[in-house]
């Protein structure tokens, strides 16, 4: 696995050198966009609204706009304007893993130390580790990349660490945006429902799942090459008069699958 990244955890006075490595990757089909027509791919291409020309990366610049004035930046004068934040994972302090709203958790990364002959010492390394797994705490971290800056919690895991990007509290949407409709439920009624909640509990095991719809996809994709018809089955919600006596179904299939 190859590192997107290296630089310092600032611990105090302590800088930890280590590498940062993608905790996820892609698993899901991706189509292409075609011309209906003749399968043409259709892609995207960078063209200056002014003029019509289609530009290439190097006639392209980053720019911001203030009052109709381009103000112009290369990449060099962005990287070099933090030097130190750009090499640095500063943390902040240490908490709970509680204290971590679940809304706020993100990008999962891992952290692992550098190689040695970059200056990688592994014992500022396993010192923060081996404390925050005494102390049962996690770090909150602020660190920057592409001109951005980031907030993060790392907590030990495995023979390094989970870094989790976190969003910042202005990023996460209010829940008072969503649409509500009003229901009256009967205690009875929420209390079946209860039993039928405590029927399905089971211990969880993460490891047992797999993303199925992927090869689905990828199947439907064979048959369609095989000259295939596909049929497209429709779909109709089915229709519930009690909720009541649904639940009291729900209950016998559990207890029959439970046998």
């Amino acid at each position: 696995m190859r590192s997107i990244w290296s630089g310092f955890i600032a611990f105090g006075t302590i800088l930890i050198p280590i590498r940062l490595y993608a905790a996820s990757g892609d698993i899901h089909v991706h189509f292409h966009q075609v011309h209906k027509k003749d399968c043409g791919r259709v892609r995207y291409k960078k063209v200056c609204e002014k003029d019509g020309k289609e530009l290439t990366p190097n006639e392209i610049a980053k720019a911001y706009i203030i009052a109709g004035e381009c103000i112009k930046f290369t990449d060099e004068e962005i990287e070099a304007y933090k030097p130190v934040d750009n090499k640095t994972m500063h943390i902040e302090g240490f908490c709970n893993f509680e204290d971590i709203p679940v809304v706020a958790l993100s990008k999962p990364y891992y952290l692992g130390t550098e190689s040695p002959h970059k200056g990688g010492v592994g014992k500022s390394f396993h010192l923060l580790k081996k404390a925050m797994e005494k102390s049962g705490k996690v770090a909150v971290v602020k660190w920057v990349s592409r001109s951005n800056e980031y907030i993060g919690m790392i907590k030990s895991h495995y023979d390094g660490f989970l870094l989790k990007q976190l969003l910042y509290n202005e990023q996460v949407r209010s829940p008072e945006e969503m649409e509500i409709i009003e229901g009256e439920i009967d205690e009875d009624i929420i209390d079946k429902c209860v039993k039928v909640l405590e029927k399905m509990s089971f211990d969880f095991n993460w490891n047992e799942y797999t993303e199925t719809y992927t090869q689905e996809i990828q199947e439907l994709i064979e048959r369609k090459a095989l000259g295939e018809e596909v049929e497209i089955p429709e779909f109709k919600p089915p229709e519930i008069k009690s909720l009541e006596a649904e639940l009291e179904k729900m209950l016998v299939t559990v207890e029959e699958e439970s046998k």
